[in-house]
């Protein structure tokens, strides 16, 4: 293997992989963890000769880190108009170009004593960029899809870090906006899952809006009245969202796969509601506090797989040893699952989810939630409607 293509190692001895990264950047306190995480693992996982991790400062491109097989730019700073990083922070859109000396949005003399032939830039934060990660190679080349791909997941994963960062540092600089503070980081946290699910982003905030009719339903109907106070809903309802980050922590190849999963596949998903858990007491941790967001959060995540029945993982919990929490999420998660299309399912008729959903009621579901659902379930089949996904192209 040549010096170009060897593949640096972590600091643990690992190959990088995009699960490590991921989980890397998501427990970054500060702009230099970041890039710290990008420089030891973005080179191998993209296959490129280089990579750059430009920052935007005050109109200027800040070539702040790289890793590369020669000396690039790192420490200099350039108009955001005179290279190709401003110009896809500018234009706020991915960049590939075959030939360096083809191009005139290329500073021709500023490369003229690299390596680089061809490379990708990809803005970090494509609404309102950030950065840019930019992919270098020695030869002319038109980088693959594949190469392409996982750019674009490096950079989705960075946005969600910088945004991290840039909270925390809020939240330490300026204890009076804690509360939005922590919230927005609850929303970037659950992005990081967003970013390599199957699932879309509108599963997120429908099974948001389920878990809060759901409960409101229940209050309203005088049951679980100690647990679901106006505030404990509105706590509800920010967590949902955090169920699946877990899902950070299973690779591509199971997350991903287009078809059912193998019994040994299944197991490694199920692994998920514990990793969901651990990912926010870190998160927890990091922040030095403990909050009702974060526990609520945490609960959720570990508990809505749990089964009414004790069938359920991880911990084959029962009844009411199940937290309420995990209970409402799981008739709010699986609905949505029943009626989503997926590439590798199509989606059921509102009428027959119902059914499924009644079919399980103290079997999968807290029987007087499956009660209050059946009354319910134009409510959360106009809550799909609202927040349909797009049709999937098949």
């Amino acid at each position: 293997m040549s010096a170009a293509l060897a593949i640096p190692r972590s600091d643990e001895g690992e190959p990088p992989s995009i699960e490590n990264l991921t989980l890397q950047l998501s427990m970054a306190r500060g702009v230099d963890e970041i890039l710290a995480a990008l420089r030891s693992h973005a080179r191998a996982l993209v296959r490129a000769d280089g990579i750059t991790v430009v920052l935007r400062d005050d109109g200027k491109c800040h070539y702040a880190d790289e890793d590369a097989i020669s000396p690039l730019w790192k420490g200099q700073r350039f108009p955001l108009e005179a290279c190709i990083s401003g110009w896809a922070m500018l234009n706020r859109q991915p960049v590939v170009i075959e030939d360096i000396y083809a191009d005139d949005r290329i500073p021709h003399e500023a490369y003229r004593p690299t390596f680089v032939k061809s490379l990708a830039m990809a803005p970090v934060r494509q609404d309102d960029p950030v950065a840019a990660i930019g992919a270098y190679w020695a030869t002319r080349r038109q980088p693959s899809q594949e190469q392409i791909d996982t750019l674009l997941k490096i950079a989705n994963s960075a946005a969600v870090a910088f945004t991290n960062v840039t909270l925390v540092n809020s939240l330490v600089a300026a204890r009076e906006e804690a509360v939005r503070a922590k919230e927005a980081i609850i929303l970037a946290m659950a992005s990081l899952a967003e970013t390599r699910d199957n699932d879309t982003g509108n599963h997120l905030v429908r099974t948001q809006h389920y878990v809060r009719a759901l409960a409101e339903a229940c209050a309203a109907r005088g049951l679980f009245a100690d647990e679901l106070l106006a505030s404990n809903i509105d706590l509800l309802f920010k967590s949902a969202p955090l169920h699946d980050i877990g899902k950070v922590g299973i690779p591509d190849d199971i997350l991903l796969k287009p078809g059912k999963l193998t019994d040994a596949e299944y197991e490694v998903m199920k692994t998920h509601a514990d990793l969901g858990r651990a990912v926010i007491e870190n998160a927890e941790r990091h922040l030095g506090t403990c909050t009702p967001f974060f526990e609520t959060a945490r609960t959720i995540a570990h508990t809505h797989h749990e089964k009414w029945d004790g069938s359920g993982y991880p911990r084959g919990l029962e009844g009411d040893d199940i937290p309420l929490a995990g209970r409402i999420m799981a008739i709010a998660d699986v609905y949505d699952a029943l009626v989503s299309e997926r590439v590798y399912k199509r989606a059921l008729p509102h009428e027959e989810a119902v059914a499924h959903m009644a079919a399980q009621r103290g079997r999968h579901f807290d029987p007087r939630l499956a009660d209050t659902f059946v009354e319910i379930a134009g409510t959360f089949r106009d809550i799909h409607e609202r927040f349909m996904d797009a049709a999937i192209a098949r």
